[in-house]
């Protein structure tokens, strides 16, 4: 028997639990900091334009350092003399000449001559250098200052023989008279040799440092402005507070431009060392870590300043604008470097030294000289730390107020009025 009704609805399955919802971490600052870094580094040395530039330098750096050691030592100045034979007179002269040249500076090739046509002759087809004939001197146009003192003492050395000789002295009386023992020299502050080269080291040094400040402070103004153009910026602060993001940028930059400092600067030591071009002095890896340590003030300054520049203005043509200043103290400070060369331990540079600006240009090359005492240099040096962490806090609070400001120039008292928590 059929039964009609509804067929029984079959048991229905539990319902699937739905996927947990996964919980994002908010990222710290620490690890927002890393992450610019790593950002920085990445993208800057993959630009072929940074690629380019540093294998440019490196052939100028490789150049400076090489090219000299090519030359080798030129060894005494030569100078070429011939003496008009007139009697016995010219034998003398022609003793005279090695005797006095003090120190095996000049070599001096002497012959006799004739008479004084074929003087004249050899002296103007440039065979003879100078020569003399009785109380005269032969040159083709101006007679070089050394040859002429060597000439002049050689003179005074034989008329003085001959005078002592015809008052009746001779030998060794009037050997000891025209040629005594040289004075000696006692310096009571004698000057260290080694600490002139490593100067100059840091002379050569410094003047990288001032390029990487330059050109990699200029590099955090363009990187700020080029997020602020593209509206990148918007997104990276979404996720990361400003000054979070300004430090990884500083830092990145920096690091990139210290590898490249050290590269330079080791290349060039290294090839000089190999070439013969220099004699690297004891406590060289001291003049290096002086210049590192200065790079990096400078560049915490520096970077900081062109942040400011960067984040005031919209577009990379108001950049000229806005760099300006900074620009035109960096380049004091450049010049102020020439001063501490000349004197450095006159005025304008011990006053440039305390102007924490420009410390990191003209404080070690005062330093290599011994012109600064261990007093000042920590004062100097803790003024300019107090100066680093003024400017990169107010960096970061006009950044803060800048960042998202896309439209057109901005005052500085604008970007500090719409600061928020850095």
């Amino acid at each position: 028997m059929t039964t009609n009704g509804p067929a029984p609805t079959p048991p229905t399955a539990p319902p699937t639990p739905a996927a947990p919802t996964p919980v994002t971490k908010p990222m710290t600052g620490r690890e927002a900091v890393f992450l610019v870094i790593r950002r920085e580094l990445v993208e800057r040395t993959r630009q072929r334009a940074f690629v380019v530039s540093t294998g440019v330098t490196l052939l100028i750096v490789l150049a400076i350092a090489i090219i000299p050691g090519l030359g080798g030592d030129d060894g005494p100045q030569k100078f070429d003399v011939g003496v008009v034979e007139r009697g016995e007179a010219a034998q003398p002269l022609l003793e005279a000449l090695p005797r006095v040249n003090l120190g095996e500076r000049f070599e001096v090739a002497t012959r006799t001559l004739a008479d004084r046509a074929e003087a004249e002759r050899l002296v103007e087809d440039d065979t003879l250098d100078a020569a003399v004939d009785g109380d005269e001197v032969i040159v083709k146009e101006e007679l070089d200052g050394d040859l002429e003192a060597l000439l002049q003492l050689a003179n005074r050395d034989v008329r003085a023989q001959q005078a002592l000789a015809a008052a009746g002295v001779s030998g060794e009386q009037a050997a000891a008279i025209t040629d005594p023992p040289p004075l000696q020299t006692a310096a009571i502050d004698p000057p260290d040799k080694d600490q002139d080269d490593r100067r100059s080291l840091v002379i050569f040094g410094v003047f990288f440092v001032f390029g990487q400040i330059f050109g990699y402070g200029f590099a955090v103004a363009s990187s700020v402005v080029e997020e602020k153009s593209s509206r990148v910026v918007e997104l990276l602060l979404a996720k990361m507070r400003p000054g979070a993001l300004l430090t990884g940028k500083i830092v990145g930059v920096g690091a990139l431009g210290l590898g490249q400092l050290i590269l330079f600067m080791v290349v060039g030591l290294v090839a000089a060392s190999v070439t013969g071009s220099i004699d690297l002095p004891p406590g060289v890896a001291s003049a290096f870590v002086l210049v590192l340590g200065w790079f990096l003030l400078g560049f915490a300054i520096y970077s900081a300043l062109f942040a400011m520049a960067g984040a005031v203005a919209s577009r990379a043509e108001e950049l000229q604008n806005t760099t300006s200043p900074i620009t035109f103290v960096i380049m004091a400070g450049y010049f102020g470097t020439f001063a501490a060369i000349g004197d450095a331990g006159g005025l304008m540079a011990k006053v440039m030294s305390w102007i924490p600006f420009w410390s990191p240009l003209v404080m070690p090359i005062r330093m290599a000289s011994g012109e600064v005492s261990a007093g000042e240099a920590v004062a100097v040096t803790a003024l300019v730390l107090v100066t680093v962490v003024i400017v990169v806090r107010l960096a970061a609070r006009i950044y803060s107020g800048g960042a998202l400001r896309t439209r057109g120039r901005i005052k500085f008292k604008e970007a500090l009025a719409g600061a928020t928590r850095p």
